[in-house]
């Protein structure tokens, strides 16, 4: 429903009946807690099984269930298996809803951590063989979680409890743009079902429907524009009240490694903002990562260089294409790629664009041609499995490039970037990158240029990770352009 500053609610989603707010956070929080047990509880079975299983191949007689040292294993594994849930209570794993992906580096890392402990606490007290089972509950433990609260997200989706209704109390301008959030990341946990617009309303007006959108079960979403002079007021009375709500701030481009400082009897943070790629060593560990896959990968794949340059070099043109692109420092290179289009491309190009006013609009807004007259039978074919930019290997290789990075720009388009460009330019372009993995199809240049500066200003190697695993699932199930 839509709260009008001057007048009654009109509906603009149906209102969907739900349990109270904390009553649907106290589910989703103990079904998310439960999955975890469970998890851990076939982790040590699987563990005990597989344990006593090979230990007998190494020499080593079985662990007998009724054993001293059968207890004293499940007590460690129970101490440091609490322990680490304790960690992810802490760390709002079982409260706050996030993409489970974004949780990965703290579920390996918290297991890790834990099988550490757990081992030096065994290294002295139990004799060598005995270890094996510990090791593999601490490696199984991990895939099982992540199984267990797919399974456990999924559970309260169907039983329609993994989503509360929720009020937003937002300015006009940015109505559309914290509602789109919304809707685009369902493991917020929220549905919005009201809007209230700030503007015009003094800061009485909105704790009162604050207060009453809280009675009713529903979230708080405070989300005003920075002019709003009734902010302080309403924020201080919400904390002061006790009303739990989500703020959305309206700032600058931030890293989210972003820190704030907090002063006590202040008012006032500070946020201090790092430089990200003021690590050398992270910077080193990536290149080296780059040299070693890059080198496999042209050795493994060199069969398939093979075919695909003698298939391209049927129609009488060359294999390779080469063109100049942007590089880090604002050095240029040239970029590999298999030939996928026809030999006079450019030049065909800048006719279409000059004869058909509908071209001319879909290249300035997104740089490519969805339906581009240009690509061969067997650019279609290698675009469509994504071996097209299998040479930028050699890039990387090079120098050049880096297996993960800002989308390699061409110099015409260096004027179209805007102010990103200064981001772009302080690392290497990458043979994959964020934009790839989030519709690139459907994503307009301006767009692209946002989405590299974000990734630059938010680098880091375990999204590097999570960037190549989503771009093996971009290229397993053919997702080309």
């Amino acid at each position: 429903m839509f709260l009008n500053s001057n007048g009654p609610a009109r509906d603009v989603d149906q209102h969907i009946d739900r349990p109270a707010s904390f009553l649907i956070q106290h589910t989703k929080s103990t079904v998310l807690v439960y999955a975890d047990i469970v998890s851990a509880i076939l982790a040590v079975l699987v563990s005990v099984t597989l344990s006593n299983a090979i230990r007998p191949l190494l020499g080593a007689r079985p662990i007998a269930i009724e054993s001293v040292e059968f207890t004293f294993h499940i007590s460690i594994i129970f101490v440091f298996t609490v322990a680490l849930f304790a960690w992810f209570t802490s760390k709002g794993h079982y409260r706050r809803r996030e993409a489970l992906i974004n949780r990965l580096g703290q579920i390996l890392g918290g297991c890790g951590m834990a099988l550490i402990c757990a081992a030096a606490t065994q290294f002295a007290t139990v004799e060598v063989g005995s270890r094996l089972l510990t090791l593999s509950y601490w490696l199984l433990l991990v895939p099982l979680i992540i199984i267990g609260r797919l399974i456990a997200g999924h559970i309260l989706r169907s039983a329609n409890i993994w989503t509360n209704n929720a009020v937003l109390f937002t300015a006009p301008n940015r109505a559309d743009q914290v509602s789109k959030l919304i809707e685009k990341h369902d493991e917020l946990g929220i549905v919005l079902t009201k809007k209230f617009f700030c503007s015009g309303n003094a800061a009485t007006n909105l704790l009162n429907a604050m207060r009453a959108a809280t009675s009713s079960g529903s979230v708080i979403i405070y989300a005003p524009a920075p002019e709003d002079q009734e902010q302080h007021e309403v924020l201080e009375s919400l904390v002061a009240e006790g009303l739990p709500f989500m703020f959305s701030a309206q700032s600058s481009p931030l890293p989210n490694q972003a820190e704030v400082h907090s002063y006590p009897l202040e008012d006032i943070s500070v946020l201090e903002v790092p430089d990200v790629l003021a690590r050398p060593l992270a910077l080193a560990t990536k290149r080296l990562f780059d040299i070693a896959v890059s080198f496999t990968m042209l050795l493994v794949l060199s069969p398939v260089f093979i075919i695909i340059s003698s298939l391209i070099k049927l129609d009488g043109g060359p294999a390779m294409f080469r063109q100049e692109r942007l590089g880090r420092n604002g050095e240029v290179f040239k970029c590999l790629k298999f030939r996928s289009m026809i030999m006079n491309a450019e030049e065909r190009l800048s006719q279409m664009i000059a004869s058909d006013p509908k071209v001319a609009a879909e290249w300035n807004a997104y740089q490519k041609l969805q339906k581009d007259p240009r690509i061969t039978r067997i650019g279609k074919i290698i675009r469509k499995a994504n071996l097209d930019e299998l040479p930028q290997l050699i890039n990387i290789l090079r120098g050049d490039m880096s297996l993960v990075g800002p989308r390699p720009m061409t110099i015409p388009q260096i004027e179209e970037y805007g102010p990103s460009i200064a981001a772009y330019k302080r690392m290497r372009p990458g043979i994959t990158g964020i934009w790839q993995t989030n519709g690139r199809n459907s994503t307009t240049f301006a767009e692209r240029a946002r989405m590299d500066a974000w990734y630059v200003r938010n680098w880091s190697l375990w999204r590097d990770f999570i960037i190549l695993v989503r771009t093996f699932r971009e290229v397993l199930f053919a997702r080309g352009g």
